[in-house]
């Protein structure tokens, strides 16, 4: 009977919100990441080849986490816009915080080679990316004095994820753009990577677009 009944199962005709707790989705991100290089070491074997497959691996997956969490909010905005499903707004966040996760594993497997022989590149880049990534998580969701204040400002905080996300994206954009127009073999991962930056920054403009321009139907409503 509860299968035949539709309100017993949609309730009043809204679907029900996605509900996703941070820690099990940050854990299953992280773990994804951990799974990868740790797959890429048992194929290429314990040493340097290995790592650098690994690294690869988590440098990519990394990169879809990175798209979710652009999309994730302006996209359910969108959604709940034009159709009645409602996504949580705090998914974003939740993702930023899965993609730190899985960017600390990715910095991991590029250092950890070079522990024994240490490099002064590897190591700047990893303490600069562990910096941009720490500020992203911190900003990512927002802290609290003992007295319940908020430790940083609103516009502060959104200003410094704003550009933790600006540094990502160029990252991502640049390294694939060099790829495609340099002499390196064709790699069709760098063409999704390109064009799904720019789907992300179009599905922002969008939300941005109707953020501003409310529909004739809410401005009745109001």
């Amino acid at each position: 009977m509860v299968a035949l009944d539709n309100y017993a199962m949609f309730g009043s005709g809204r679907v029900s919100r996605l509900r996703l707790s941070l820690a099990p989705l940050v854990s299953a991100i992280a773990l994804g990441a951990i799974a990868l290089v740790l797959a890429a070491i048992v194929m290429r074997g314990f040493a340097e080849n290995g790592f650098r497959l690994g690294s690869q691996w988590a440098w990519r997956y990394t990169f879809f986490v990175f798209f979710a969490a652009m999309v994730a909010e302006p996209l359910g905005r969108l959604a709940a816009r034009f159709t009645s499903f409602n996504w949580p707004e705090s998914l974003s966040r939740k993702l930023v915080w899965g993609f730190c996760a899985s960017y600390g594993v990715y910095l991991l497997s590029v250092f950890l080679p070079s522990v024994i022989r240490l490099s002064g590149g590897a190591t700047l880049m990893v303490l600069f990316g562990a910096s941009v990534v720490a500020v992203m998580a911190l900003t990512a969701a927002p802290l609290k004095r003992l007295g319940g204040t908020m430790l940083i400002g609103e516009r502060t905080r959104r200003a410094m994820l704003g550009t933790a996300f600006v540094y990502f994206w160029c990252c991502y954009s640049v390294m694939a753009l060099a790829r495609i127009s340099g002499p390196h073999r064709p790699d069709a991962f760098y063409d999704i990577n390109i064009s799904l930056m720019l789907v992300a920054l179009f599905v922002r403009f969008a939300d941005r677009w109707f953020r501003q321009h409310p529909s004739q139907q809410a401005l009745e409503a109001a």
